[in-house]
């Protein structure tokens, strides 16, 4: 008997051992993948389950599925969905790491859900074990390219490790540490690009078009000297898409109007933003709300309040909270209601976190407790919109009584050179940053820092690579206080393209 129950173990172990899940991205696969990359999640639910039950073994509805709860935790930043899809992921690993281990997908199913929640990590300020998953993320990548040197998709991971990687601001380095990983802004750049290329050539590979132009565009504009270049990749988006739903994602409005209002091209993005489909078969994303408003309001219209305080009504996530307060005192303040102002300014220390840059901004101005100077507010406003003549016209009038202190005097020759810049002006514009330098560098303020960085940018482009390497360095070293996080990132990735030339 003892014997007969062995065998019957031992068969039973033998049969599960080899019951391995496959990986075969099928029509319903790759139909459900695109219709959760356009937040149709409900839709994109039915395929997946509809696959499960065709084909029982195959793992890849399992990893769409977690591109649905990566992206409502990542767009809707709610703590308690947060939650409760963590648990939830463990059994998607769970059942991930049973998979056909002689696959390609299956390190690289893996490697995809550790990345995706380590970025949704970083929303809630979970920073070790983000990076904990990032070095798992990584191991498994790096175990892919050493089986599988020629499975491309692999390099959309490895491109946006790399990139991040090679701009983590030096006092997050423990991150390099635990990671365990090196890379540059130009290396990951050039692996997503491969798998794009590859995406409008070979048909097996078309689903992985929308991702690596979303990353793509993420990564000119936010790490590159040339945010031009982004305009590139919506070039590419309509002359390539056969399939204009695509068009009418939000993630792609998302990435279109970024891309626009980083180009000072806001009327594009507000034509985006204005006619993007709305529906219940659409997951909310309301942080298009706020780009709607803060695209209004660098336009000064009279009703951009109207957008912020819609995302504040709807938004339950964490972060540009602070920040939307504070965008709607602006739009008092230019206005000349310093009652209103005052109102909503107050609002910003009792809700939302200080995670992201532009909230703890806000943070400080709302403990500083002083009126913006209006001129200045407007010409910055007009600046970032594109508006420059405009903004111009605001700062150059013979009366300079507007300029109060010294801090309103080193924001004007910083918004002066900011102008000159934008508009296409760089000489006239390298004095004021100059200015601005050598009577903030001491200061809390980000305007010198920023001016540092602005002028590394100029050099780069000249490609004066030396000079450009001194205003990056300068840039980091510089004690300001407001935007730290975000000036120290693009003066290391400005750094790190001039180390790989």
């Amino acid at each position: 008997m003892n014997r007969i129950i062995i065998t019957v173990v031992l068969v039973f172990v033998g049969v599960t051992s080899f019951a391995q899940y496959t990986y075969d991205f099928s029509k319903n696969c790759t139909d459900a993948y695109t219709l959760v990359l356009n937040l149709k999640f409900d839709e994109g639910q039915k395929l997946i389950d509809k696959e499960k039950q065709l084909n029982p073994d195959n793992n890849i509805p399992y990893l769409i599925e977690n591109y649905i709860y990566f992206l409502k935790v990542f767009i809707g930043e709610e703590e308690s969905v947060f939650e409760e899809l963590d648990e939830k992921k463990d059994d998607i690993i769970d059942r991930l790491e049973d998979g056909d281990e002689s696959s390609p997908y299956y390190n690289y199913s893996l490697a995809q859900v550790y990345l995706q929640w380590a970025f949704a990590r970083t929303k809630f300020k979970e920073y070790f074990t983000a990076a904990l998953e990032i070095n798992r993320a990584y191991r498994r990548l790096e175990k892919n390219e050493e089986k599988f040197p020629d499975f491309l998709p692999d390099k959309i991971n490895m491109g946006l490790l790399h990139t991040m990687i090679g701009t983590i601001p030096d006092s997050y380095n423990w991150i390099k540490k635990v990671v365990g990983v090196e890379g540059t802004v130009n290396q990951g750049t050039n692996e997503i690009l491969q798998v794009l290329d590859a995406s409008l050539k070979d048909e097996k590979y078309a689903h992985f078009k929308a991702e690596c132009l979303f990353y793509l565009s993420f990564i000119k504009l936010n790490l590159s000297t040339e945010k031009d270049k982004a305009l590139d990749y919506i070039s590419m988006i309509t002359k390539n898409n056969s399939d204009n739903s695509y068009l009418s994602s939000p993630l792609t409005i998302y990435a279109m109007s970024r891309i626009y209002m980083g180009n000072g091209m806001t009327e594009k993005a507000l034509n985006l933003l204005l006619s993007r489909p709305k529906g219940k078969e659409y997951y909310p994303f309301y942080y298009l709300d706020y780009l709607t408003g803060l695209a209004k309001l660098q336009k000064l219209d009279k009703d951009a309040n109207i957008y912020f305080l819609k995302f504040l009504d709807e938004f339950k996530g964490v972060n540009y909270i602070k920040a939307a307060y504070q965008k709607i005192a602006w739009y008092y303040a230019v206005n000349g209601n310093t009652i209103m102002y005052k109102e909503y300014i107050a609002m910003v220390k009792d809700n939302g976190y200080d995670i992201a840059d532009a909230d703890k901004q806000a943070e400080r101005e709302a403990e500083r407790d002083e009126i913006p100077n209006a001129v200045l507010l407007k010409a910055r406003l007009l600046f970032d919109g594109g508006y420059y003549k405009r903004a111009m016209k605001e700062l150059t009038i013979e009366n300079k009584d507007f300029l109060k202190d010294e801090r309103d005097s080193l924001e004007y020759t910083y918004r002066l050179g900011r102008i000159y810049h934008g508009w296409g002006k760089p000489d006239d514009a390298i004095p004021y940053y100059l200015q601005t330098i050598k009577n903030g560098s001491q200061s809390e303020y980000y305007y010198a820092a920023n001016s540092a960085l602005q002028l590394g940018l100029i050099y780069e482009k000249r490609e004066d690579y030396q000079k450009a390497e001194i205003y990056y360095e300068k840039a980091r070293s510089m004690k300001n206080e407001e935007y730290k996080n975000s000036i120290d990132q693009k003066a290391k990735a400005g750094l790190s393209r001039i180390e790989d030339r």
